[in-house]
């Protein structure tokens, strides 16, 4: 474990807010090692492991303990995992398909096809159903995690990027058309479509179902939150850059955008209306995709080191950074 690293809210908040936000830490950095491309992570609450999935493989480390406790594979081009009846699945590329490995064992049981370049999954307890968004074919995918057998196939009509659940509904983003769509999981079928014009390329996705709300993280800096009856744009709050993902932790009402120069937007639900920004709590660069804890409120981000940056000279984009081979590791953030 590498010592511990109180991080401490951006310079600017007021007092009151300060004193309202939780002080996170860095309390574990586990490392992974190669491959050092990744993409999205989850957290199974039943198991307590996070799976992260990473070029051509999914590792498997205690929520606890933060010790490795398995490795998945191999896949090709890994994007999106979820933990479902007993199973882990992953997206796998070349060819296009949903991998699954039995829970226990950790050994591969079966494979489901997929749309073209299958990326971000989710896996909805209340209709028992998995989903994956297939980015090059604009298609979803939903999946009865009981028989191993896709449902219905849904086109977005435009590329998604990632997706949320809630009530009997599910909602995606839709990045190059700036839109969330919202589908009946009963159905299948597409019934909203709702614009959310100042969002730029929308990746990351969480949805709070208490208040109805759902959370859109915009790579230019935005989260914009969103009535999920209505499909009206409630709120738009600053964020840090680059973006990839999102959370929402119930217990504490706040809403995060993990994003790509090195913080933690940290995003406080005053009520069904009232969003309120707390700051960024500076982190690692390139630790732009999370998982969260519900119950504890710990969070969850990967990086690697950085080898070298390139900031942009126009100053418009965010610094692109390199980074060290084999130095991929997951983080341990709590409150």
């Amino acid at each position: 474990m590498r010592t511990i690293l109180t991080l401490a809210l951006a310079a600017g908040l007021s007092a009151a807010a300060t004193a309202e936000t939780p002080t996170y830490r860095i309390t574990r950095t586990v490392a992974l090692g190669a491959p050092d491309s990744w993409d999205y992570l989850t957290f199974d609450a039943a198991s307590h492991r996070v799976v992260v999935s990473h070029g051509s493989e999914a590792t498997l480390v205690d929520s606890d303990s933060g010790a490795v406790v398995g490795h998945l594979g191999p896949l090709k081009h890994g994007n999106g995992v979820m933990v479902a009846n007993g199973r882990i699945y992953a997206t796998s590329q070349d060819p296009d398909m949903l991998v699954a490995f039995d829970l226990a064992t950790l050994k591969q049981v079966a494979t489901i096809p997929m749309g073209k370049g299958p990326d971000g999954a989710l896996y909805d307890p209340d209709s028992r159903r998995g989903f994956v968004v297939n980015e090059d074919d604009k298609t979803v995918i939903a999946i009865d995690v009981e028989t191993g057998k896709p449902v219905f196939t849904t086109d977005l009509g435009g590329a998604p990027e990632f997706l949320a659940a809630a009530a009997g509904k599910l909602y995606v983003n839709i990045k190059d058309r700036r839109e969330v769509v919202r589908i009946d999981i009963a159905s299948g079928k597409l019934d909203a479509r709702w614009p959310i014009p100042d969002c730029e390329a929308p990746h990351g996705m969480a949805v709070d179902p208490a208040t109805h709300r759902l959370f859109s993280t915009c790579v230019n800096g935005k989260m914009v939150v969103v009535d999920t009856d209505k499909g009206t744009v409630v709120a738009t709050v600053p964020i840090g850059k680059r973006p990839d993902g999102a959370g929402f932790d119930p217990k504490r009402k706040l809403a995060f955008s993990p994003n790509s120069e090195g913080t933690l937007s940290v995003i406080a639900e005053k009520s069904a209306d009232e969003f309120v920004s707390l700051g960024d709590v500076p982190t690692a660069p390139g630790a732009r995709a999370m998982a969260i804890d519900p119950d504890s409120g710990r969070i969850f981000l990967v990086t690697a080191d950085v080898a070298s940056s390139e900031p942009a000279p126009d100053g418009g984009k965010p610094t692109r950074f390199h980074f060290v081979p084999g130095t991929f590791k997951l983080l341990f953030i709590d409150p």
